[in-house]
């Protein structure tokens, strides 16, 4: 697992082995992401949020959270 330093990860959200997570991402609590994922930077994923396994988020995408 490899967090950026500028990134924010919950204590409880689960992250599998593998996962990236790339800076200024934010990561909620209840948030479970699969092994092998990559998390570009500025992405922000929250509430009840489950990615599955070889999954790659691209910049700035917002999952789990409210339409604007």
């Amino acid at each position: 697992m490899t967090i950026h330093p500028a990134a924010l990860v919950a204590r409880k959200a689960e992250l599998d082995s593998c996962v990236e997570v790339g800076p200024f991402s934010v990561i909620g609590h209840h948030v479970k992401i699969g092994a092998g994922s990559v998390i570009k930077s500025h992405v922000v994923i929250n509430l009840h949020t489950t990615i599955g396994c070889h999954n790659e988020i691209y910049k700035y995408a917002s999952i789990g959270e409210a339409n604007q």
